[in-house]
């Protein structure tokens, strides 16, 4: 068969580049990688440089001394005959020798030429010894069958001396699955195709020669997604502007070059249907069957998009799945306007299919889009509305204020319905101005108007506007509740949530199961703790019928609070441990509520001395910020992870930590907050001389009664102790050999251990008497501070407690010390108090001080900048007052530990006996 000579410029070379090319070196590793594979495919959408990577790899190979023949597809080759002929002609003209008698073949056996020529060609080639490569450019031009059958033929049987590289818009046509499983596929798609930032520099600035800084290169590759025609015909328009940087933020698929190129190389060669598919479906970002189906009124919208995406129409998958899709950006928009120029009367329609599929599939952000798109701002409101509260229960209320930052203010403001939403969301997330204003509009609108048929939808119509109105105001008034346990505030907490008890059947459940949490948090606060855990018990079946988990996790974190006030830790880990589950069930591991319910839980263990766990799920807690939940959880994010970053020598993260709870607390006016965070700044060892004196010198007035009742509250009653408790710490820190004040100061707490246990406040009193044991040894009553200690020593054995004592100073480690001394000698019965916790106190503290001494001493070494806090003595903390004298006090200008718990350890570690230890502090063995 005859070849048209003419043919041979552009058929049988690859064509000659445009200008200055971009060395696609990384590909070029790639197909250099791939030498020994059968099959190379190129495929990609118009534009994308698959022929010019293929003519590069094409050099270096010819370079080398490869044969490369080059074949480029045109309408012609859709016919089997005609392809083999061009194929022989292809060979010829690099391995003459190779192709002999096979176009006297193809005459003769043309009703089977693919068996006979194809198999005599590579019989030839493996002959021959020779590697030959065959270039096969614009392979989806061949529909034919036989045609595609002669390709498979020839990748089935070829041997090792043989590679073809195909360059395609699709992946169509080629047995790739079974050269996958063989591993002779090399695979290059669009995305490895798209230029990087380097390439996107060499071509626009190199070759171009435009003066645009790194950041325009950048925006260009971005917003063209590294398409190679896109941005060489952006490049075109670039030049000779005085200011191509204002072109460049304009860019989009408008720009008319792009367009161009898009209407005369894609739409204009597309079957209608096809084209009528493209256009109804660009009007979202992103498509799955289902949608597509929607827009387009094809009913198998999945199969329509796998083909176009394997016709390489600029459609791409973002799963593995492929059940999701979008079109690259520039084609998108390029469809959009050849919509709007040809079909205007189709695009609010389609708007509103797609926000009717995307709201049915509870994509809730896409529908408002769309909605908006549409024209339809009281359908985009309503959608809100609708799943507003779904959103606030399933711990999302920044998504539902994200939403309603896509809305116009004014239909927003007169839904009352919406408004209560706004302020459950605002009020969770401690924005209390803006929970009160959503508050003032629900208020205003019910005032005015009533309730809209949207509310009426969400809370039953039958009962009729009136009940609807009803229930709105008793549940603004629960959110008033909310903001202010939030603002931690209980003094009118009862009044506001008593109308739920009323009537708990006829409101939402989760109205009801607030309202409970918000007397929870009450009773928790006026110390009936009893109350709280009975409250609880009476909410369970209202948590039962919420659709989300923040109610059930905050009833299981009271629940827990109050077991534990009352030392029931057991039941408090269940409480945490529900929450815990409950929002990672419900909402994610990651979700507001879970953050939430691990600061609870990690409170506990880190008392325990489980440090990991409790340093894990506290420093998730932390990322909630001053979003943490109420004081109860914000305490333990910030002063009980302070402490475990302390232990861990990291002093510096300390200390952020409580300066940032310390600007929380400023900000939101959290007292109780305040003194926890101050409290913790002393025994942390945080503080100035100066600031210390401040703090010992504090003295709180009187404990108040108000009502006739003892702890009306509570929350009051607490701030007052944790600043007393600071001003015992901070004056043991100033003088810790001083007798006479330690003395008052026992007295002090010995009258807060009796209140707190006239209120029934097991835990505090535990702790209390803790520092009571610290005053009576530095006060010199040593046997009473034993005989205080010992019932202390055994409860905290029992419970696991761990931390409270080793936290309580270096008095009670070496109390601790002189006990297991005592213990071992005989002289203190072995069931007063569990020898191996003793023990473990023991080994727990050394550790831990070995290792801060380890990584201070290492952060000594490298030489940490020094902070500065003032030219004096008094301007420096604790811990930074040592800092120029010898190796040990280096050591502990690092870590948060005093005089007395230094000179601990120095003792330890001379090898001193528990008695040399107890002697050496001033401590008497008991006898």
């Amino acid at each position: 068969m005859t070849v048209d000579p003419t043919s041979a410029i552009t058929k049988y070379r690859p064509p000659p580049p445009a200008g200055n090319l971009v060395v696609r070196s990384r590909l070029i590793d790639v197909l250099r990688a791939g030498q020994g594979r059968r099959l190379v495919l190129i495929h990609a959408p118009a534009g994308f440089g698959k022929t010019t990577l293929a003519a590069q790899w094409r050099d270096e190979l010819t370079a080398q001394g490869v044969a490369v023949a080059w074949l480029a597809m045109d309408r012609d080759d859709n016919n089997a005959v005609w392809f083999l002929a061009h194929l022989i002609e292809s060979i010829r003209r690099v391995q003459p020798n190779l192709v002999g008698e096979l176009g006297e073949i193809l005459e003769e056996n043309a009703d089977q030429a693919e068996r006979y020529v194809l198999a005599a060609l590579v019989n030839a080639i493996d002959a021959s010894g020779r590697d030959l490569v065959i270039v096969v450019d614009d392979w989806h031009r061949v529909t034919d069958g036989r045609t595609l059958a002669a390709m498979d033929f020839l990748l089935d049987i070829a041997s090792t001396h043989l590679q073809l590289i195909v360059t395609s818009r699709t992946r169509s046509g080629l047995p790739l699955a079974r050269l996958r499983v063989r591993d002779q596929l090399v695979e290059i798609d669009s995305g490895a195709l798209r230029f990087d930032d380097s390439e996107s520099q060499t071509l626009l600035v190199d070759i171009n020669g435009l003066e645009l800084a790194e950041a325009d290169v950048a925006h260009l590759r971005d917003t063209t997604d590294g398409w190679v025609a896109a941005l060489k015909l952006v490049s075109l328009s670039l030049r000779g502007r005085a200011d191509p940087g204002e072109l460049v933020g304009r860019l989009s698929g408008r720009h008319h070059s792009i367009s161009e190129y898009l209407a005369e190389n894609v739409l204009d060669t597309l079957d209608p249907d096809i084209l009528h598919f493209l256009l109804t479906t660009s009007v979202t970002e992103r498509l799955c069957g289902g949608l597509a189906s929607a827009l387009s009124g094809v009913e198998r919208g999945q199969a329509m998009l796998e083909l176009v995406e394997a016709n390489d129409l600029f459609l791409r998958p973002l799963d593995e799945e492929q059940e999701w899709f979008r079109y690259h950006h520039l084609f998108a928009d390029f469809l959009r306007r050849r919509l709007e120029r040809d079909h205007p009367t189709w695009v609010a329609g389609l708007h509103l299919t797609a926000s009717q599929w995307f709201a049915e599939n509870n994509l809730i952000s896409e529908a408002v889009d769309h909605a908006l798109l549409a024209g339809d701002v009281e359908r985009a409101v309503d959608l809100v509305e609708e799943h507003a509260m779904h959103l606030v229960e399933h711990s999302q209320m920044a998504t539902l204020l994200r939403l309603l930052e896509k809305l116009p203010a004014g239909p927003v403001t007169t839904r009352p319905g919406l408004q209560i939403a706004i302020a459950w969301a605002n009020c969770l997330l401690h924005r209390s101005a803006a929970a009160q204003d959503a508050l003032d509009h629900v208020r205003a609108a019910l005032a005015v108007a009533g309730v809209t048929s949207a509310d009426q939808r969400e809370r039953g119509s039958d009962d009729g506007a009136e009940r609807v109105r009803e229930d709105l105001l008793v549940e603004a008034s629960v959110v008033q509740g909310c903001i202010d346990i939030y603002a931690d505030r209980i003094d009118r907490a009862e009044e506001l949530v008593a109308p739920c008890f009323v009537r708990p059947d006829s409101l939402r459940p989760w109205v009801v199961v607030v309202a409970a949490n918000i007397a929870t948090y009450s009773d928790i606060h006026q110390f009936d703790f009893e109350a709280a855990l009975a409250r609880q018990r009476w909410a369970r079946r209202y948590h039962g019928h919420t659709a989300g988990p923040f109610s059930g996790v905050y009833g299981h974190c009271f629940a827990g609070i109050a077991a534990g006030e009352q030392l029931d830790l057991a039941a408090a880990e269940r409480h945490f441990r529900a929450a815990l589950d409950l929002a990672r069930r419900s909402a994610g591991r990651h979700s507001h509520a879970a953050r939430l319910a691990g600061a609870l839980l990690g409170d506990l263990l880190y008392q325990r001395g489980e440090l990991s766990e409790a340093e894990r799920l506290l420093d998730e807690s932390h990322e909630l910020g001053a979003e943490s939940g109420v004081v109860d959880f914000m305490l333990a994010t910030y002063t009980t992870l302070a402490r475990i970053k302390a232990l861990r020598g990291n002093l510096p993260a300390a200390r952020a930590l409580l300066d940032e709870g310390a600007e929380a607390a400023a900000d939101l006016r959290l007292e109780r907050l305040a003194a926890g965070v101050n409290l913790a700044r002393v025994e942390l060892g945080l503080m100035t001389l100066d600031e210390l004196a401040a703090v010992a010198e504090a003295r709180v007035p009187e404990r108040e009664q108000r009502g006739g009742r003892a702890f009306a509250d509570g929350i009051a009653v607490v701030t007052r102790e944790l600043t007393e408790i600071a001003a015992v710490r901070a004056a043991h820190l100033l003088a810790p050999d001083r007798a006479g004040p330690a003395a008052d100061e026992g007295r002090r707490v010995a009258a807060l251990v009796a209140e707190m246990e006239r209120a029934g406040r097991a835990k505090a009193a535990l702790q209390a008497r803790i520092l009571l044991v610290a005053c009576l040894v530095q006060a010199g009553e040593t046997e009473r501070a034993q005989d205080e200690f010992l019932p202390v020593l055994a409860r905290c054995a029992e419970l696991g407690l761990i931390r409270p004592l080793l936290d309580g100073g270096p008095e009670i480690t070496a109390l601790v010390a002189t006990l297991r001394e005592n213990q071992r000698l005989g002289r203190l019965s072995p069931g007063a108090v569990p020898r191996e916790f003793l023990s473990r106190l023991l080994v727990t503290d050394r550790e831990a001080r070995e290792a801060a001494g380890r990584r201070a001493a290492a952060r000594d070494t490298t030489g940490p900048a020094k902070e500065v806090h003032g030219g004096t003595t008094s301007g420096a903390t604790l811990a930074e007052r040592s800092a120029d004298q010898s190796p040990c006090a280096r050591v502990r200008a690092e870590d948060p530990l005093s005089a007395r718990e230094w000179e601990i350890l120095k003792l330890l570690d001379r090898g001193c006996s528990n008695r040399e230890i107890a002697r050496d502090l001033g401590l008497k063995a008991v006898t």
